[in-house]
Parts: C-alpha cells; sequence; structure tokens
C-alpha cells in the first residue's frame, strides 16, 4: 500500500503551522492550516488509517474481528477469505481465488497498490513452501538483530541467558551501553513483506 496514512480523512479539527516553503506572504504569514487528510508524524494518523481503511473492506463484505481489528475475514457456502494487515503491508489468503482477485480490484480501485505476489516475507517471518508443506522460519530476522549488535560470531546456546547466574535484588550492575539495547528492542522497520495467499 502507497503512502497509507495519506489516503485518510481526518474526522477531527487538526491544525498545523505553514510548512517551510510554502508559508504565505503578507497578512497570512500568522496563519495556520486546517488539515483535511492525515500527515505522516500526525497521532490521529493511524487510528484515522484504520478507519479508512475498515471502511473500504468491510464494503466488501468482510468482517472485522473484534479481538484484533487487524484481521478481517469472510466465510460464505464453505468459501474463505482472510485479510491481515500491519500499517501498509496487507496479506490476503483464502480457498476462493476469484473473490481474492475481486478484493484486490477492489482495493486498487480505492488505493495504490502493488501486488507483490506469493509470500515470502512479512513481519519478521520467513514463507518457503514445499509440494507437501508451508515452513516459517525467523532466520534471517534473528541474524539481521545478531548483525546490528554485532554478535553473529557467538555461538548458539538452548537458553539466552547463563542457567548458574545469582541474580539478587540488592546487585547494582548497569548496562554500559543501554542505548544499543533499547534501539534493537524499539526496532520497527522490518522489511517489506511478500505475501502468502497475497502480498499487496
Amino acid at each position: 500500500m502507497k503512502n497509507a496514512f495519506l489516503n485518510s480523512i481526518l474526522d477531527k479539527e487538526v491544525y498545523t503551522e505553514q510548512p517551510p516553503g510554502f508559508i504565505a506572504q503578507g497578512e497570512c504569514a500568522d496563519k495556520v492550516c486546517r488539515l483535511k487528510k492525515s500527515l505522516y508524524g500526525l497521532k490521529q494518523s493511524s487510528r484515522a488509517w484504520v478507519g479508512c481503511f475498515a471502511s473500504v473492506i468491510q464494503e466488501f463484505g468482510l468482517r472485522q474481528l473484534e479481538k484484533d481489528h487487524s484481521v478481517f475475514w469472510r466465510i460464505q457456502l464453505g468459501k474463505r477469505i482472510l485479510l491481515i494487515i500491519h500499517i501498509n503491508d496487507i496479506v490476503i489468503t483464502g480457498n476462493d481465488t476469484e473473490e481474492i482477485d475481486s478484493l484486490k480490484k477492489h482495493l486498487q480501485a480505492q488505493f495504490q497498490i502493488k501486488d507483490l505476489g506469493s509470500l515470502k516475507y512479512f513481519l519478521g517471518i520467513e514463507v518457503v513452501r514445499s509440494k507437501k508443506s508451508i515452513l516459517l522460519s525467523q532466520r534471517k530476522y534473528v541474524i539481521d538483530l545478531l548483525s546490528e549488535a554485532g554478535m553473529l560470531g557467538c555461538r548458539s546456546i538452548d537458553s539466552s541467558m547463563d542457567v548458574k547466574t545469582k541474580l539478587l535484588s540488592d546487585q547494582d550492575e548497569r548496562l554500559e551501553d543501554v542505548g544499543a539495547v533499547q534501539e534493537i528492542g524499539e526496532k520497527t522497520d522490518l522489511p517489506d513483506g511478500d505475501q502468502t495467499g497475497h502480498h499487496i
């Protein structure tokens, strides 16, 4: 999905300063702009985008899962279709290829999308197919994390910590480089996915 957040029309009044390079001269120089659509970095953007996307998908007849608003589904006469969205990455799967194609056309009519074909990578999970099975693996994601942390040469162990270490509540040892640990923990720029049913 291209420019996902920019598709959303804001349902509340939001104002911003005039952007650099586009400041009106004269009497308008001290005025602000009222936004009609969301922008990247705006607090309301993600909520507005989810609402916008949900309404388009529900027009097609899919229902939003109550416990996870990123999942949409429909089952009719044994034919199933499932859609999962994460920000601007979409996975569509099911047993009704005609309806999957219709859903993709419906999305193309509303948004700028690119069909990436069969799913190969999504949210850090690699998808490898054979004639008999589908294998899900996080090998590439883990290698990328180890590379960032400078630990590619480390040997693997069954437990992620030394089982002989005694942790006491009165110990006051602090990490030397807290920033590096936080940066890895907060990393959200996962690679774009490819799709299982179809990835858009």
